[in-house]
């Protein structure tokens, strides 16, 4: 037995065979090269070898630059997976004189700034200065950027960076994974980065807030989601009120008498009334959508037996979605429908009551359940139109690498009209259901959704059901530009990436 208890290492033993391996640099003052090459035990020869070898490994054809479609091959033979290449992001840190070609010179400035960008978080990460990142360490500067996660994430995160296995990350592991990472090497880009090459999903179809970690920051994500809703829905607020209005009339509906009343009633306010409702919904919603999209699609995953979380389906996703969309919708409805009362007011002196007095009176004289006129249509449209919308929109992005960016990644005005298309695509197929839920809304004669639907086809004929859809489409634009400009303006200000 003692002889058994020898052979065994101790903890301590293993410990030191792991602090062997680390290669503590014990050099002071500012981080220079000298630094980096005293931590991968290189010389400068040794270093430039390195640096025109993988070049070389990215020009295949020996022609001295690197261009997107040399980068783009070079990024799939080392295996990085297909939906998270930087080809575009690199090609463009690189490249020096934006003529989309890099030449060894702006390769080896970019190999130069990167290795020093990761020696500095490297050893603020290690905190003991041994020259290795232990995995409590990793943890611990997650914590302080405010991402929390389990060990089992952990564990994945270093065995994925640490090539040797021996439970901690050196310097060259740490600078092997993330050399050709062009983002700036925060410890919050980083976890993104390793969330997404570790395969952790993620969660980013359109119908829910898109590339949102379910650890990092999702407070700020709901923050940034919610001022760009709220600024969007503002600055279209006078399109939304003039599509409610043309939705309600059940005679013939012309814009400009409609623009005209709207001018003469209330003047350039008149053309914002109910956006304070609309404004007040939308943090909420999104935080609703949001999580219980998140819970929906790990409980479907599970329900089907499925371990690996990663391989979402788009029917998980798109179902995913539409409940939790449905969810959010059937949430804040009431306030859709009293934001509805409020642009459609015509009382008498036409004098617009408060938010109260008219919550109070829809109570009194209707009944709680009027707060839910019209929430089936609403409903049933969500799934058809997520299902449209992110069709269309993997169809027009397809196109768009085929014919306009020629396999190249779609950059983010590309992606902003596949956004806009697919979007008025979806709204327009949808947009009958929107027409009978604002009628249901608005007036009370109607017997339930059946009758709005043959009152409408006898009076009105198929015109009827998409009365207002000129001023709604004009929406598509504006809004979807607004809210991908605040929301990237807030998601920097929020220190989001």
């Amino acid at each position: 037995m003692p002889m058994e208890e020898d052979a065994m290492p101790s903890s301590n033993q293993k410990l030191g065979r792991i602090r062997n391996a680390c290669n503590p640099i014990k050099k002071t003052g500012p981080v220079t090269m000298d630094h980096v090459l005293l931590a991968l035990g290189e010389t400068k020869e040794q270093r430039e070898l390195r640096i025109r070898t993988l070049f070389n490994f990215f020009d295949t054809a020996n022609v001295g630059y690197l261009d997107y479609a040399h980068i783009e091959a070079g990024l799939s033979a080392l295996d990085i997976p297909s939906q998270y290449k930087y080809a575009n992001d690199l090609l463009n840190v690189c490249d020096a004189n934006q003529d989309g070609r890099v030449d060894y010179q702006d390769f080896k400035r970019y190999m130069d700034d990167k290795e020093l960008e990761l020696y500095r978080i490297f050893q603020a990460i290690d905190v003991e200065h041994n020259g290795c990142i232990l995995p409590e360490e990793l943890w611990d500067a997650l914590v302080r950027a405010g991402i929390e996660i389990d060990d089992e994430e952990l564990a994945l995160f270093v065995e994925r960076v640490d090539k040797d296995n021996n439970g901690v990350i050196t310097f060259e592991e740490w600078r092997d994974f993330l050399l050709l990472y062009p983002q700036e090497a925060t410890i919050e880009n980083i976890y993104h980065y390793l969330e997404r090459v570790c395969l952790v999903d993620i969660g980013e179809q359109t119908i829910v807030p898109g590339v949102t970690s379910k650890h990092v920051h999702a407070s700020r994500y709901l923050i940034a989601g919610a001022v760009a809703g709220a600024t969007s829905r503002t600055a279209t607020a006078p399109l939304d009120r003039l599509k409610v209005i043309l939705q309600v009339q059940t005679k013939r509906a012309r814009i400009m008498p409609a623009v005209k009343d709207i001018w003469r009633e209330g003047g350039l306010l008149g053309f914002f009334r109910g956006n304070g409702l609309n404004v007040l919904k939308v943090a909420p919603e999104s935080a609703i959508r949001f999580y219980t999209y998140e819970m929906l699609k790990r409980f479907i995953v599970h329900a089907n037996g499925e371990e690996d979380k990663a391989n979402v389906s788009t029917a998980t996703r798109l179902v995913s979605g539409g409940l939790a969309g449905a969810v959010a919708q059937t949430v804040v409805y009431p306030m859709d429908l009293v934001k509805t009362r409020i642009q459609t007011y015509t009382g008498e002196g036409r004098r617009i009551p408060s938010l109260t007095t008219l919550s109070r009176d829809i109570w009194v004289q209707e009944g709680p359940r009027a707060f839910y006129k019209g929430v089936v249509p609403s409903l049933l449209g969500i799934v058809p139109y997520a299902g449209i919308d992110l069709a269309a929109y993997e169809t027009l992005k397809d196109m768009s690498k085929k014919y306009i960016v020629h396999d190249g990644e779609p950059g983010a005005l590309v992606q902003l009209g596949c956004g806009t298309v697919s979007g008025a695509l979806g709204a327009t197929c949808v947009y009958p259901l929107q027409v009978v839920r604002t009628r249901m809304q608005a007036h009370t004669e109607y017997m339930g959704m059946g009758d709005v639907f043959r009152r409408t086809f006898q009076h009105e004929g198929l015109r009827g059901f998409y009365k207002g859809i000129f001023p709604n489409l004009l929406k598509v634009v504006p809004s979807a530009s607004i809210t991908y400009m605040v929301y990237e303006s807030m998601k920097k200000s929020l220190d989001l990436g």
